[in-house]
């Protein structure tokens, strides 16, 4: 069974079907009478009229069932306002959708249905206008063209409920707007008023007979005008035709009226157009302001402004004097400030631009100088590290390391060093620092740090040992690595209790692979047979190559030396023999290994025990090749 999604305006068919207070209301007679009569025209087991609830389908008119509502997720109505074409199923037990639903498999045992939706006055899909049958039953056009004419009919019920509620709408806030009218009307704290174009009163709120001391009925006998100061009669008389004219929207002008009892009030008098449907003016809404209070305060403020313009004057003299003292002390301090910040720029420029990191830190070891490099290196901004300790900045291994530096450096003493500070360290990209701490002229001023990236000539001078003691080909130790190797192993030899010996390897017919193929697989021959070599001797012997197809092998820590020399080199010219093609080349890789021994507790000479073993290796060649002799 496929449970019928939501619509996209499923939040406005909800607030609709509310507003219309439809849902769970008594039977309507004359949508009853369009269902029995499509019942009739069609021959159909039901009919019904089904609105979309957000759980439920709920049938506000319905002939041939005895329910009244059932759940949308099983309800055909629920896929039918998805669309905007009824929807049709001929035999629902041969639909996907709707095959296994309880209303096909059980009562009321729905074969076929016609469905047609029903929309609001906005186009939202109410519910719909559906036909059922437990029968498979055809379908003409003209059939559709009835179900949607019926349809028609069941909406126009609908979008009658809509207006008629829509009037009730509009017409409770006209009455609500109207009362609240009268309300503010009756009840401003100002003077509010509707005049004739001729200036009559029309209507007049207690406010304005409280401030005039007239009453309604002996205003509404006289124009605005009668009740004017006679100055200013004609104040407002420039700004009317603009009003008239649609130039402004309205007016206000302070405006001296005179009182019943021949007191005069002064008043904010501010006029607007109001015009009739056909655009002509109609009449005027006037509103009057008390600002009699307000005047009074203006005249008592005059009056002082005079002795006070006249004190201002007298002390603008003294002040004068005593801001051109001021002013010639401002402007000496600005020349010194200037001189102070462009002396710091330029050394902030020069520092932002040395390749170094310079920096300055208190007493209390926290910085309060970076350059701009410093805060590179370490990838936090300036602004940021201003402030910090410095164990907070170069992270607590790093501190632990350099904190004896900084307590000399404090107690005044020129320090450096380097430290090395990894990648994953959390501070900066990592790399090699040579740090030099220098004292303040008074200590309790901290201390200035100058650091460089020696980490690129690190790297070189690792690279150029490595280069210098290791073969370029091969990657094992060269000649000069090993002989220091062999120094150092010889005079070990007096004192150690285990023998060692040296291996002198020849590769066999090397020449004819370097004759036959060219120099570059030679090079590939030389490089397999290093790492074969490598890859089949013990963590703590040593290899090295030491010119052309020469290598050497140093083997320490022999318990059975004779057995132990034996098995290591059977088991290298296996392994030299299982190589069978080099870059796809067939070769019968091969080599002649000479031996010899150097015995535990007995004086050793380097340059006897290379003699000896490279005689031996000889006559391992002279003895058939791809064999050892141990000499």
């Amino acid at each position: 069974m496929l449970v019928p999604q939501q619509a996209v305006d499923e939040q406005a068919r909800l607030t609709i079907l509310a507003s219309l207070g439809i849902l769970d209301s008594p039977r309507i007679e004359e949508i009853d009478r369009i269902t029995r009569m499509a019942a009739r025209q069609f021959q159909a087991k039901a009919v019904v009229v089904s609105l979309i609830d957000a759980e439920r389908q709920w049938f506000l008119s319905q002939t041939g069932l005895n329910i009244n509502q059932s759940p949308r997720d099983t309800s055909f109505c629920g896929h039918t306002i998805l669309g905007s074409d009824p929807l049709i199923v001929r035999d629902a037990r041969l639909d996907l959708r709707f095959h296994d639903n309880p209303l096909v498999a059980g009562d009321p045992h729905i074969v076929f249905y016609a469905g047609c939706a029903l929309y609001s006055k906005e186009g939202v899909a109410l519910g719909s206008f559906c036909l059922l049958d437990d029968q498979v039953r055809g379908w003409s056009d003209e059939d559709q063209q009835t179900l949607l004419d019926m349809t028609a009919l069941v909406q126009s019920y609908i979008l009658h409920l809509e207006n008629r509620q829509y009037t009730a709408t509009v017409e409770d806030n006209l009455a609500k707007s109207e009362a609240l009218f009268e309300q503010t009307f009756a009840h401003a704290a100002v003077g509010f008023s509707l005049v004739a174009l001729d200036w009559r009163w029309l209507r007049i709120n207690p406010q304005v007979c409280n401030m005039l001391g007239y009453a309604e009925y002996q205003l509404r006998a006289c124009l605005l005008h009668d009740v004017t100061h006679a100055d200013d009669v004609y104040a407002e008389n420039i700004l009317i035709p603009r009003l008239l004219s649609g130039e402004i929207n309205s007016f206000s002008v302070e405006k001296l009226l005179q009182r019943a009892n021949g007191c005069t009030l002064w008043v904010t008098l501010t006029a607007s157009l109001v015009r009739n449907a056909a655009g002509e003016a109609h009449h005027y809404i006037v509103v009057i302001s008390d600002i009699t209070e307000r005047k009074h305060i203006e005249q008592a403020l005059y009056s002082l402004q005079g002795d006070l313009e006249r004190r201002v004057a007298a002390r603008t003299i003294e002040l004068q004097v005593a801001m051109d003292q001021l002013h010639q002390e401002i402007a000496q301090r600005l020349t010194r400030e200037r001189e102070l910040t462009e002396s710091k720029n330029r050394l902030r420029a020069i520092t932002d631009n040395i390749p170094a990191l310079i920096c300055h830190v208190d007493a209390s070891e926290q910085y309060t100088f970076v350059n701009h490099f410093h805060a590179n290196w370490y990838g936090v901004e300036e602004e940021k590290v201003r402030g910090q300790q410095v164990r907070d900045v170069m992270g607590y291994a790093t501190y632990q390391v350099i904190q004896p530096f900084i307590r000399q450096v404090l107690q005044g003493q020129t320090v450096s060093y380097e430290i090395e500070l990894p990648e994953d360290s959390g501070h900066g990209t990592g790399g090699v620092l040579h740090t030099t701490l220098i004292p303040c002229d008074d200590v309790r001023n901290g201390y200035y740090g100058l650091s460089t990236d020696i980490t690129e000539i690190k790297k070189l001078q690792a690279q150029l040992e490595f280069e210098a003691n290791h073969d370029s080909l091969t990657g094992l130790p060269n000649r000069r690595a090993f002989q220091q190797s062999l120094i150092y192993a010889a005079r070990q030899q007096e004192k150690a209790d285990k023998d060692i010996a040296l291996l002198f390897l020849d590769i066999d017919n090397f020449k004819a692979y370097n004759d036959t193929y060219g120099h570059e697989f030679g090079d590939l021959v030389l490089k397999f047979f290093g790492h074969t070599l490598r890859d089949n001797l013990r963590s703590q012997d040593i290899v090295a190559r030491l010119a052309g197809d020469e290598f050497t092998v140093l083997l320490s820590h022999l318990g059975n030396t004779e057995t132990d020399v034996s098995r290591i080199c059977i088991d290298l010219i296996g392994a030299f023999g299982s190589i069978e093609k080099v870059a796809g080349i067939p070769v019968a890789l091969s080599a002649s290994i000479g031996v010899a021994v150097g015995r535990a507790r007995q004086p050793l000479m380097p340059e006897t025990l290379m003699a000896g073993a490279d005689a031996a290796m000889y006559r391992a060649k002279q003895g058939g090749k791809g064999r050892y002799y141990l000499g």
